[in-house]
């Protein structure tokens, strides 16, 4: 079998059926039973695999001449544009393992998480791949799958091998990636974290190609910067943004198609707010309690462009496990202010924060719970 990592040590996220589907294996478009029972086969274990190739910027057509983006193929391209930027990491054929927070200057997707570990590969489903997810006991860690039309074909939280093919798939690639929840202020944490990683594994017969357009990046930006504005006119995930295809509400995922690649809202749902004062001078504090989510929450501040500002404090988010509580068990977060208080995350000029709640209750996800909202420091 084959165990091929890439890493980052500084080298180094519907209708009704939607929302009441089982979220410890939970699946979209793909049932459970069928990845189980093609996984195991003496063919993905024993067929000597080949080294990963990657093509990068290879269009399908002889046009040699890049392929403007509109509104009728932009997903697409975003879609094609995140599986490169993968794959250059050294992410294709093989799995990507974050091994460290995300390091601010490695971002690659906007709203980038530090409460997980990722681990991300680009796979061409020309032949089958077979990805085994370790039992990791109480620790959250979902495995997703994200076909190249950015529908979400998978979210599985149990242990076992999942066999991923073409025609179960709908496109030739996929984006398979691991979460990996961490306490990003504890080395002890992240290292238990990286010999989880290590026991994820891959097994292909051959690795493919990968080909892609050589879509026009100047059109590409303007739509994504556009759907950004747009997403953050609400201060709430759109419950259908993502998902797979029939369960997702198609305005809300094409504006969703502008951040790409999160988890449908029934697995993480994340409230988000940019502050009226947000100068990054004016300090903010947010007080909560008796979060309804089962896996565990994280609160994040990210400029105004949606990344990660750095910072002389390292400080830009918490989570459930390494938040400071209240006599009462409540949390405060501290938005800017004195950074030697508790709970401080720094905030750069034009802030917003996302808050998300993994394994939301069913009250999060039809809108009977509001996550307050941050206060100005009188």
């Amino acid at each position: 079998m084959r165990n091929e990592t890439h890493e980052t040590t500084a080298d180094v996220e519907s209708n009704f059926e939607l929302l009441q589907t089982t979220r410890r294996s939970a699946l979209r478009g793909v049932g459970l039973a069928g990845l189980l029972a093609m996984g195991g086969g003496a063919s993905a274990h024993d067929a000597a695999p080949e080294t990963p190739v990657h093509r990068a910027q290879q269009q399908e057509t002889e046009n040699e001449d890049s392929v403007p983006v509109d509104y009728t193929n932009y997903v697409r391209a975003q879609t094609d544009r995140y599986f490169e930027s993968y794959a250059e990491l050294g992410g294709f054929g093989v799995f990507y393992h974050y091994r460290t927070p995300v390091p601010v200057d490695e971002q690659v997707v906007a709203v980038e998480h530090r409460d997980v570990l990722p681990s991300v590969g680009i796979f061409d489903l020309t032949e089958p791949v077979t990805i085994t997810k370790p039992d990791t006991g109480d620790r959250y860690q979902s495995l997703h799958v994200v076909n190249q039309d950015a529908y979400t074909k998978a979210v599985i939280y149990e242990p076992g091998e999942y066999t991923l093919t073409r025609e179960q798939m709908e496109t030739r690639y996929v984006q398979v990636r691991f979460r990996t929840f961490v306490d990003p202020t504890d080395q002890g944490d992240i290292e238990r974290v990286q010999e989880l990683q290590d026991r994820i594994t891959v097994s292909q017969s051959s690795s493919g190609t990968l080909a892609l357009p050589d879509w026009e990046q100047d059109s590409l930006d303007v739509i994504t910067e556009a759907l950004k504005t747009i997403a953050n006119t609400r201060s709430r995930m759109p419950e259908y943004s993502f998902g797979d295809e029939g369960g997702v509400d198609p305005v809300q995922f094409f504006i969703g198609s502008g951040i790409w690649g999160a988890l449908p809202a029934s697995e993480n749902f994340f409230f988000y707010e940019s502050p009226p004062q947000n100068d990054g001078d004016t300090p903010y504090t947010l007080t909560f309690e008796d979060v309804p989510a089962d896996a565990f929450w994280d609160i994040s501040v990210y400029n105004n462009d949606l990344y990660f500002e750095e910072n002389q404090y390292d400080a830009y988010s918490l989570n459930s496990e390494n938040a400071k509580r209240n006599v009462d068990g409540s949390v405060t977060i501290h938005f800017g202010g004195d950074p030697n208080q508790p709970n401080f995350l720094y905030t750069p000029a034009g802030w917003v924060y996302y808050v998300r709640l993994y394994k939301p209750h069913d009250e999060v996800l039809y809108g009977f719970y509001q996550f307050p909202k941050a206060e100005p420091v009188e």
